[in-house]
């Protein structure tokens, strides 16, 4: 199976439903709840329509949802497409933001220009880009605004090479090695001892094992919420940050947690926006829990005394709550420093948009602490198990001392 998934398609312009599927599909694009909103509207719509040069900064798609109706009543072809990639490739290469799709579709629409046989400047696009969990994606409308009429049926062996096409880009840093391995293999240029001395050059390279470890790490924490906040779910979010916001414009030296500690109302005012954050998001709620059950796992390594590690969780349990309040206050007033050193004035939906952002980044710190200690439990676990392997030796040796030979085959 493609690790990439692609999707090209068009309605049959001359259906009376073609008009209604495509209306409703733009409005669908714009505000669904899984589109990254644009910075200072409600929606998530941009893309290279002539009529509308600055549809990012559009208050409602409105004028473009007409816009598409007119062209379907015109009986114009229009050409849907989506581009999706597993969570795990998205995260890694970077597709969890509009401008990286945005420039790979781009990049294409001189090729899917000759393949729909349209001229490239006649070509015009809509589109957004969906955070689904499991699959984030970027799905779009195409059009040409020429005169000329074309034909509506594209060939499955053209939407193949688009395809492959997209995979060559979207993969180009991974496949590069291979191309490269293959050339070279043509060429004869590698003997076999050569090679094999390459090999051993990586494995003895610790900067390249220890990237790769931080490779793999780095992958596993990445992740997409799969919540998704309304936007009345952060109106109230929104209300304390403001308030803080003018509480803050009054205080003196750096805005950090520590340091606000001189200003008891102000450190109060961070405790409810933290735990007003946490309260909204269950997934938050969830990797905090993870984050102190796997501490609390950790110091069972340490006491024997089933009094004395109830007492000692149970103070792991209070001192990380309050370490994770201070955290994400931290992050809360990131956020509030940004807005102060802001010159612009905000809009309702930026505030809305920025604050559903952080929120997320919340959720991707809290998830690098939870592996992070899930790891050190992991690690200490393995390690244990090997002492009592040794012990357990120990052990069969006493009892064994006075035996003249014994098998350990047949004693495991």
């Amino acid at each position: 199976m493609s690790r990439l998934i692609f999707k090209l398609e068009t309605l049959n312009p001359n259906l009376r439903t073609t008009f209604f599927k495509h209306k409703i599909y733009t409005n669908y694009l714009a505000n669904s709840v899984y589109a990254i909103k644009n910075k200072n509207t409600s929606h998530g719509l941009f893309g290279k329509v002539e009529l509308f040069p600055d549809i990012r900064n559009m208050e409602t798609v409105d004028e473009i949802s007409k816009h598409i109706t007119k062209l379907a009543n015109q009986k114009i072809p229009i050409y849907r497409g989506m581009i999706s990639l597993s969570e795990y490739d998205a995260s890694r290469l970077g597709y969890l933001n509009q401008e990286k799709w945005q420039e790979l579709l781009e990049n294409k629409l001189p090729s899917i220009a000759s393949k729909l046989n349209v001229k490239y400047e006649d070509l015009q696009y809509i589109g957004a880009v969906h955070l689904e969990k499991g699959h984030p994606h970027f799905q779009f409308m195409i059009w040409s605004k020429g005169k000329e009429k074309s034909n509506y049926y594209i060939k499955y062996q053209l939407k193949d090479k688009l395809r492959l096409e997209f995979t060559n880009d979207v993969f180009r840093e991974d496949l590069l090695p291979i191309y490269q391995e293959k050339d070279l293999a043509k060429k004869n240029i590698l003997a076999e001892n050569q090679i094999i001395n390459k090999l051993k050059q990586v494995s003895q390279n610790n900067d390249f094992i220890n990237s790769i470890i931080k490779y793999e790490k780095d992958s596993q924490t990445n992740k997409i919420m799969r919540q998704i906040f309304k936007d009345e779910d952060l109106k109230g979010i929104i209300e304390l940050i403001l308030d803080l916001k003018q509480d803050l414009q009054a205080t003196e030296g750096s805005i950090k947690y520590e340091y606000l500690k001189k200003y008891p109302n102000i450190i109060k005012k961070i405790d409810i926006i933290s735990d007003k954050i946490i309260d909204t998001s269950y997934e938050c709620k969830l990797q905090i829990e993870n984050y102190i059950n796997a501490k609390q796992k950790i110091v069972e390594f340490r006491y024997s005394n089933e009094k004395k590690l109830q007492y000692q969780q149970q103070k792991i349990k209070t001192e990380t709550e309050k370490e994770v309040l201070k955290l994400i206050g931290n992050k809360v007033l990131d956020f509030e420093r940004k807005l102060l050193n802001s010159n612009g004035d905000y809009t309702n939906s930026r505030y809305i948009n920025e604050t559903r952002t952080y929120i997320n980044g919340i959720f991707d710190f809290l998830c690098s602490l939870s592996n992070r200690e899930e790891n050190k439990y992991k690690m200490l676990q393995l390690k244990y198990k090997k002492q009592l392997s040794k012990q357990a030796k120990k052990e069969k040796a006493i009892e064994k001392r006075n035996s003249s030979s014994w098998n350990w085959e047949d004693e495991i």
